[in-house]
């Protein structure tokens, strides 16, 4: 039973990371915007937080959760 439910808490996060960009985009007082490195904060994720969390998460699922 722990395959499964690791798997669907795997799937929950994956879309949890791709459900964070239009939030930071479209929130009031655009923290999107926010600039560190001369990047936005939107960029940041989207290009090197999210894709790092997403291939480490689906790393440790297969590796680690048995069929």
């Amino acid at each position: 039973m722990a395959g499964p439910r690791g798997r669907r808490i795997g799937i929950a996060a994956l879309l949890v990371l791709l459900a964070i960009a239009p939030v930071l985009a479209l929130a009031p007082a655009a923290p999107g915007v926010v600039r560190d490195s001369g990047v936005s904060l939107l960029w940041w994720y989207a290009a090197v937080v999210a894709p790092l969390i997403a291939t480490t998460l689906a790393i440790v699922l297969l590796v680690c959760v048995p069929e």
